[in-house]
C-alpha cells in the first residue's frame, strides 16, 4: 500500500486557530483563500497524517471577532480514538502550502492517570472480545487489578502503608524522624444496616458507633445480608461520618476481612448469628484486632421462654442449640457486651473464662412532657415480626382491653409499629397505626401512658426506654423491666400479673397528675442510666478489659 503524501511544513502562518485537540475530537477554523474557496486541512499526529478536513462549517462567532467569512469552521471526531498511553503531538496544516494554524501544535500528554479517554480505551478493549477465552482473561485481568487497588486502599486507609514508610526512614535517619498518629479503624458486622428509629438494635448499634467515634476510631459498617443496601440508608450514615462496605467493591463479609487484613483494630460482631459466622474469620484475617461480641439480648432465653409458654419442644431443642452458640462465641470473643445487667451476670457465671461487660445504649430525653389530662388513648409500640410482641399484643387486646373500656369507654389501644400481619381483625376500640416516621409527634406525644404486656423475652426493651425518654409512663409485666434496674420511684410501673397490670392501667389512666410525676422521674431515669457518657465510659471500659489475660482455671 502507497504510504500516504505529507504536506511539508511552511512557516507562513494561515488565518485561523486549532481552537481544541483532544484523543477523540479536533476543532478550530481557517480563513479561506483569496478565491474564495473553503480550506482543506491536514491533521498529523506525531507528524504522521490521520485525517483530511474541509474547514466549511458555520462558525458566526469568528465573522462577528471581525476575522472574515464566518463559513470557515471544522469539527472532527476521531472514530478510534487515540492511544491514551501514548504522548500525542497534534498538527493542523493547509494542504495547499503547508501553512500551520495558530495554537498548532497541540500536545497531548499520556494519561498518568485513569482518566476519561483511559476509561474509554479499557471500554473498548472489552467491548471488543469475540470469544469467551477473551472475556475470560480480560476478567481476571480486571479482578486482579481491583483486588491490588482495594488493598492498596486499606492499606492506606489503615495506615499500615505510612507505618511502613516511617520505619523505613526511621532505619535510614534514626528515630527522630516524626511520625505522624495513626487512627485506629473499628468494622461492625451486623445482618443489616441499621435505621435510626427502626428498632432497638439499631439505636443500639447507632449509639456504640457514635461513642466509637468519640474514643477516636474511624468507624465502617457490612451489612452481612445486605451488600447492595439502599443508597439513602447509606447516605445517612455516611453524613455521619461512617464508611459503609459494599458491592460492586466487596462481595462478602470474608472479601472485606481478606483483603484489609490486619488493618481493624476492633472487629464488633452484633448477635450470634454474625458471630457464630464471623468470628473465626476475625481472627484468621486480623490477628491483632479485638474482637467484641455484642448480644444485643440472649436470644435462647427468648426462645426458652416462648417454648415453655406455647408447649413447644422444638423451640426448647434450638434454645439448647442456640445456648451453646452464645456460651461459645462468649468464651471465643475477647469480650462480651450485653445492654442487661442480669444477662451480664448470666454470662459471667454460665462462661467463667468470659471478659463481660454490661454497655447501654444512649438515649436522648425529649422535651417534658405535659397534658396528660387532655390524652385520651394508650400505646404498645414494637416491630411485631418480633415474636415475643406479636404475642403480647394480642394477649393484651383479650385478656385486659376488655376490662379498660368496660370503666373507660373513650379509651383506644393505638397498635405503632411494622409488620403487623394483615389478616388479623380487632375489636373495638384498637386502631392499627402502623409504623411512623416521627414515633414522638405522632404518638408519644399524644398518648396517656403506654404498655409493655410481654409475657417471655430477653434483655432490655426498646420500647419501654423510648417512652421514658419522652416522658410517658409505661405500665409492664416484670419481663419488659428485665435489666433495668428501676428505681424505686418506677418500680411501681412494674405488675407481677394480669390482675394486677389492669388494675395499674386504670390507676394511671384516672390520675392525669400522678403521670406527670412519674414523667418527670422516667425523664431522671434516662438521663442519668442511658446518656452518652454513660454509654462512650462503659465501651471504652469493654475495650480494656478485652485487652486483659483470661484467667485459667
Amino acid at each position: 500500500m502507497k504510504a500516504p503524501y505529507i504536506v511539508p511544513v511552511h512557516q507562513t502562518v494561515l488565518p485561523g486557530y486549532l481552537d481544541l485537540a483532544t484523543r477523540t475530537r479536533i476543532v478550530g477554523w481557517a480563513q479561506p483563500a483569496r478565491g474564495g474557496e473553503p480550506e482543506a486541512l491536514q491533521i498529523l499526529d506525531n507528524g504522521k497524517p490521520i485525517a483530511r478536513v474541509i474547514a466549511n462549517q458555520a462558525r458566526p462567532d469568528v465573522a462577528q471577532a471581525g476575522f472574515g467569512e464566518a463559513r470557515c469552521g471544522f469539527d472532527l471526531l476521531i472514530p478510534a480514538a487515540l492511544p491514551a498511553h501514548e504522548r500525542h503531538v497534534i498538527q493542523a496544516r493547509r494542504e495547499s502550502d503547508g501553512s500551520e494554524l495558530s495554537g498548532s501544535p497541540v500536545v497531548i500528554e499520556a494519561a498518568s492517570a485513569f482518566d476519561e479517554d483511559l476509561q474509554r480505551l479499557v471500554r473498548q478493549a472489552a467491548q471488543g472480545t469475540q470469544t469467551n477465552a477473551e472475556r475470560e482473561k480480560i476478567l481476571a485481568f480486571l479482578a486482579d487489578v481491583a483486588d491490588k487497588l482495594l488493598v492498596a486502599q486499606a492499606r492506606t486507609e489503615s495506615g499500615l502503608e505510612q507505618k511502613e514508610r516511617y520505619s523505613r526512614l526511621a532505619r535510614r535517619y534514626g528515630p527522630a524522624i516524626p511520625q505522624k498518629i495513626r487512627t485506629p479503624r473499628a468494622l461492625i458486622i451486623d445482618e443489616n444496616l441499621p435505621v435510626a428509629g427502626r428498632d432497638a438494635g439499631s439505636q443500639a448499634i447507632l449509639s456504640h458507633a457514635e461513642s466509637l467515634k468519640k474514643l477516636g476510631y474511624s468507624v465502617s459498617f457490612v451489612a452481612s445480608s445486605d451488600l447492595d443496601p439502599d443508597h439513602s440508608s447509606c447516605g445517612r450514615l455516611e453524613a455521619d461520618g461512617l464508611t459503609i462496605w459494599r458491592t460492586p467493591h466487596y462481595s462478602s463479609v470474608e472479601d472485606i476481612l481478606r483483603r484489609q487484613a490486619g488493618t481493624f483494630d476492633v472487629v464488633y460482631l452484633h448477635r450470634i448469628g454474625v458471630a457464630s459466622r464471623y468470628l473465626a474469620l476475625a481472627r484468621h484475617y486480623q490477628p491483632g484486632s479485638t474482637v467484641l461480641y455484642s448480644v444485643a439480648d440472649l436470644h435462647h432465653q427468648r426462645l426458652n421462654g416462648q417454648a415453655t409458654l406455647e408447649n413447644r419442644p422444638e423451640l426448647l431443642a434450638l434454645s439448647r442449640a442456640i445456648r451453646l452458640q452464645e456460651c461459645t462465641a462468649a468464651w471465643q470473643a475477647d469480650a462480651v457486651l450485653t445492654h442487661s445487667p442480669e444477662e451480664a451476670e448470666w454470662l459471667t457465671r454460665s462462661v467463667i473464662q468470659a471478659r463481660v461487660a454490661c454497655v447501654p445504649w444512649a438515649i436522648p430525653v425529649k422535651a417534658s412532657a405535659g397534658g396528660f389530662e387532655n390524652r385520651r388513648d394508650i400505646a404498645f409500640i414494637g416491630n411485631y415480626a418480633h415474636a415475643p410482641n406479636l404475642d403480647a399484643v394480642r394477649w393484651f387486646v383479650e385478656a385486659i382491653l376488655p376490662g379498660l373500656r368496660e370503666k373507660n369507654p373513650i379509651l383506644s389501644l393505638w397498635l405503632v409499629g411494622a409488620h403487623l400481619p394483615t389478616h388479623l381483625r380487632w375489636p373495638e376500640g384498637v386502631r392499627v397505626v402502623g409504623h411512623v416516621a416521627d414515633l414522638d409527634k405522632d404518638v408519644l406525644e399524644r398518648v396517656r401512658l403506654t404498655v409493655a404486656p410481654l409475657r417471655f423475652g430477653a434483655g432490655i426493651k426498646g420500647k419501654v426506654l423510648e417512652s421514658f425518654a419522652a416522658g410517658v409512663p409505661c405500665a409492664m409485666l416484670p419481663t419488659a423491666a428485665e435489666g433495668l434496674a428501676l428505681p424505686r420511684s418506677l418500680a411501681p410501673l412494674v405488675a407481677k400479673d394480669e390482675k394486677a397490670l389492669k388494675n395499674l392501667i386504670l390507676k394511671l389512666y384516672a390520675d392525669p397528675e400522678r403521670c406527670q410525676r412519674l414523667s418527670e422521674k422516667a425523664q431522671a431515669y434516662i438521663a442519668s442510666t442511658f446518656s452518652e457518657n454513660c454509654t462512650t465510659q462503659a465501651l471504652q471500659e469493654a475495650i480494656k478489659i478485652a485487652s486483659q489475660k483470661r484467667k485459667i482455671s
